[in-house]
């Protein structure tokens, strides 16, 4: 049976490069298409709503919203996946330069990589997330359900571990890559600046205390020696 996926699996792994995270999407730019006193607890609200979609059709929208929640669910620590934004950053991502592959080589030949070999696909990442999810959505209706989206959580979670090893089978896609590529879009969306569509108020640096894109902290040393250093962050947004 393959390992389950959960909260822990996501934010352990993305904490670790979460500085990082805020510049992921550099080539998105310019394109149309741990609660302190500081921080209180989150408390889950229902997300508002996403600003108007790029790519994403509804249904599409739909899928990964639930494949997200699985993701990265709320918590009295956190907000969810999708209430934090996730979907919006990815929408704004597929329909974007590095969605549309402006970075990869695709002249091919395509053999089967090995996992050290990194990304061997055909596609481009929008084409690869437009083709996955009917694929994903079928095995879920050869699996007795109507759809993703409304399967119970636990059983979303199971289905996801099952297409990451494999077990479950998709018609042509490989399923580890496709859930390679989904993981990494989720972690660098809960975590990216707010100017990208995901950590919406940026409550996921508040919830891991990272202080955003703080240029300096000269006036800080002082107040701050010999005890934890507590500030509301900074977006890109603020700096302008």
């Amino acid at each position: 049976m393959a390992a389950r996926l959960d909260r822990r699996h996501f934010l352990k792994a993305a904490t670790a490069g979460a500085a990082l995270a805020a510049a992921v999407p550099v080539a998105a730019q310019g394109r149309p298409e741990a609660a302190t006193a500081a921080h209180p607890p989150h408390v889950p609200t229902d997300a508002p709503p996403d600003r108007a979609r790029l790519f994403l059709t509804d249904d599409e929208a739909a899928f990964l919203t639930a494949l997200i929640d699985v993701m990265i669910p709320a918590d009295e620590v956190g907000p969810s996946g999708a209430e934090a934004g996730v979907v919006a950053y990815m929408d704004g991502q597929l329909a974007g330069a590095w969605g549309n592959g402006a970075r990869m080589y695709l002249g091919g030949p395509w053999g089967e990589g090995t996992p050290q070999q990194g990304y061997q696909l055909p596609l481009t990442p929008a084409q690869l997330v437009r083709a996955a999810i009917p694929e994903m959505e079928k095995a879920t209706r050869d699996a007795g359900a109507a759809s993703f989206a409304e399967m119970p959580a636990d059983k979303r979670n199971d289905f996801l571990a099952g297409v990451e090893a494999g077990d479950i089978g998709l018609a042509t896609l490989p399923g580890r890559v496709i859930m390679s590529v989904l993981q990494s879009m989720v972690v660098e969306g809960y975590f990216a600046d707010p100017a990208y569509g995901g950590n919406r108020d940026m409550a996921a640096w508040r919830m891991i205390g990272f202080p955003g894109a703080r240029g300096a902290y000269v006036d800080d040393i002082e107040a701050s020696r010999g005890k934890p250093f507590q500030t509301d962050p900074v977006s890109l947004a603020d700096l302008q």
